[in-house]
């Protein structure tokens, strides 16, 4: 099983690598994935999806 962190870092290349584009180009992953019947690698990328969706959202800067 891989671990929270290398999720993480997955997410945040392909955000590095796929700007806006990056939670697009995970569920086409995961699509792929679930297509080929592959359950684990289906949920490694539900995970980076998930995570990339997440890190959208996140706040920035500096709180008040």
């Amino acid at each position: 099983m891989i671990t929270d962190l290398d999720i993480l870092r997955a997410a945040h290349l392909m955000m590095h690598q796929y700007g806006p584009d990056a939670e697009l180009e995970a569920a086409k992953y995961a699509d792929l994935m679930g297509g080929r019947g592959d359950r684990e690698a289906l949920l490694t990328w539900t995970r980076i999806w998930r995570t990339i969706a997440v890190m959208h959202i996140a706040p920035t800067g500096s709180l008040h």
